[in-house]
């Protein structure tokens, strides 16, 4: 089991845009994030899953 952790910081290395867009679609729950506290997280597991699931779609929020 990979027990890896994304914080906020290795989703803006992942994502191609901004970290005001990356903290809106945290906030929303646009993407699979975990709060903890003020912080958000999340696996390479639910990012990987969540990008098969949305190819092709537009993610609003």
């Amino acid at each position: 089991m990979d027990n890896t952790i994304y914080t906020l910081d290795d989703l803006e290395q992942i994502f191609p845009f901004g970290r005001s867009k990356l903290l809106k679609l945290c906030q929303s729950r646009a993407i699979p994030v975990i709060k903890v506290g003020k912080d958000y997280i999340s696996s390479p597991a639910l990012i990987h899953r969540w990008m098969l699931e949305n190819d092709g779609k537009e993610i609003l929020f």
